[in-house]
């Protein structure tokens, strides 16, 4: 079958069901302007908070990357009217600016929350648009409520998304901001879902993030975190002109997924989406204890378990990881990950992270300063890591989503010690508690910001209710007076 047909084909099976079947944009808008706070479960609401501390701490924990620093002066140095601020600064930039730099930082480390499917597979960063939606609720002088309705409503949307079809196989990066944000940011700018929904049409038809960068034999660079900065300046800018009256085609989103989604699987996203406000996905993203990649995370922790029962390098013959194909296998057990060329390709790398966790004992933002790496003490470590792909634990990966690891430390001295980690803290199964989460916003804001900082952040948006919240939450994060 020629692509033309192929397309044809899909285009037909997405519109399916019937006269009074609705756009895939205008069922999002439907359920995004008729959300409201109080119709929101109180354990949503409570979740929704975590995340939104969760992510300004990951903002400014990558404040003084290399990224961060060249689009906040890129930013400064446009100006224009001041709308919204740079997260750690007092600046104010125009909308667009700042969801470009405090989406940017919020993105970097990898160290925000995912989607994990009760499956395998992967899913996409939620808080990837979050800055987007602070930069307008600032702008518009919106209640903190108002701000927390609008990220579960972006949660839900790339929840459903995520659910519905694999980004990854279609050769799409792991967010879907892109098509959500112009909806929800309708609603914060005081446009008509109509307008929202021309809003996705927009944006649909001019952005897309592409995942040419993940590849086990190209060294990662910074485009990594910084699509995402760019994503949401220009889903921002779909939602201005759709409010402005700019038009585009309703159906947009089902012409875009016609060439990526097999015709067989069409009718999932419509099921999905018609099931939005009726189970609540918000509980499957995970808060993330380490600054690495998803599935690196049970590698970190059974190290530091290893480290903290006593064991160290200079004790170690070999150190064995038996895991799943994408924690021993791909961009994250590549050979290319044993000799990381930069810090994106740092917090992928396997062997990268075990070897850190196990010569620190921790596993922080810190841990790539300097560009450890490059170090014969790294080097040897990480020649000591061997990554063993287990065929059960792909079985487990794919039927029960078990993300979890095995760890056998051969050691110098006669004998051996085994770790085994079910699901990495953080995951549904295993949720970081308050006090975990505080200690992760503390050491993302090492050497920025007063010790009390990370706690004052994570009791603001415990109890973000009014404008005024809002506003003392941005206030909060200012580390420089620029």
């Amino acid at each position: 079958m020629g692509t033309t047909a192929r397309l044809r084909r899909n285009q037909n099976a997405l519109g399916q069901g019937g006269q009074n079947s609705r756009p895939f944009a205008q069922i999002m808008a439907d359920f995004t302007f008729g959300l409201k706070y109080d119709s929101i479960p109180g354990k949503v609401i409570t979740l929704a908070r975590r995340h939104l501390a969760d992510s300004m701490a990951c903002a400014l924990g990558a404040y003084n990357t290399a990224a961060a620093q060249a689009v906040r002066r890129y930013a400064t140095e446009k100006g224009g009217r001041a709308e919204a601020t740079i997260i750690g600064t007092n600046r104010k930039v125009p909308v667009g600016l700042a969801a470009l730099v405090n989406g940017t930082m919020v993105r970097y480390l990898d160290a925000n929350d995912i989607y994990v499917f009760s499956r395998g597979g992967p899913s996409g960063h939620c808080s990837d648009g979050t800055p987007g939606l602070l930069a307008l609720a600032e702008q518009y002088r919106h209640s903190g409520e108002e701000l927390l309705t609008c990220l579960v409503a972006s949660y839900e949307l790339q929840g459903a998304l995520a659910e519905s079809f694999n980004f990854w196989d279609c050769g799409l990066a792991l967010t879907n901001v892109g098509w959500v944000i112009p909806i929800v940011a309708a609603r914060l700018m005081g446009a008509t879902p109509k307008q929202a929904v021309h809003a996705c049409g927009l944006s649909v038809a001019t952005e897309v993030v592409l995942n040419t960068w993940l590849r086990p034999t190209h060294t990662i660079p910074m485009i990594k975190g910084v699509a995402v900065g760019l994503v949401l300046a220009r889903a921002l800018e779909a939602a201005e002109l759709a409010a402005l009256g700019v038009t585009a085609t309703e159906d947009a989103l089902e012409t875009a997924l016609s060439g990526l989604v097999p015709s067989g699987d069409a009718g999932i996203i419509q099921t999905r989406l018609e099931q939005l406000g009726k189970r609540w996905t918000t509980p499957r993203n995970m808060i993330k204890a380490y600054p690495a990649q998803l599935y690196t995370q049970a590698a970190i922790e059974a190290v530091l378990r290893l480290y903290h029962s006593g064991i160290r390098a200079d004790g170690l013959r070999k150190l064995i990881l038996y895991g799943h194909r994408n924690v021993c296998g791909g961009v994250q057990g590549s050979p290319q990950a044993f000799a990381p060329a930069s810090r994106e390709a740092a917090d992928h790398s396997t062997p990268y992270v075990m070897a850190m966790a196990l010569l620190r004992g921790r596993l922080t933002c810190r841990e790539y300063d300097g560009a450890p790496w490059k170090t014969p003490e790294v080097k040897a470590l990480m020649a000591k890591i061997e990554l063993v792909e287990d065929p059960e634990r792909n079985k487990a990966l794919d039927t029960e989503g078990i993300l979890g690891v095995r760890l056998v430390a051969e050691l110098t001295n006669p004998g051996a010690k085994e770790i085994t980690v079910q699901q990495p803290k953080g995951h549904p199964d295993a949720t970081l508690s308050d006090a975990e989460l505080l200690e992760k916003m503390t050491w993302l804001l090492e050497s920025l910001a007063p010790a009390p900082t990370a706690e004052r952040l994570l009791d603001l948006c415990s109890r973000l209710s009014t404008a005024e919240d809002v506003q003392r939450l941005v206030e909060t994060c200012i580390v420089t007076q620029t």
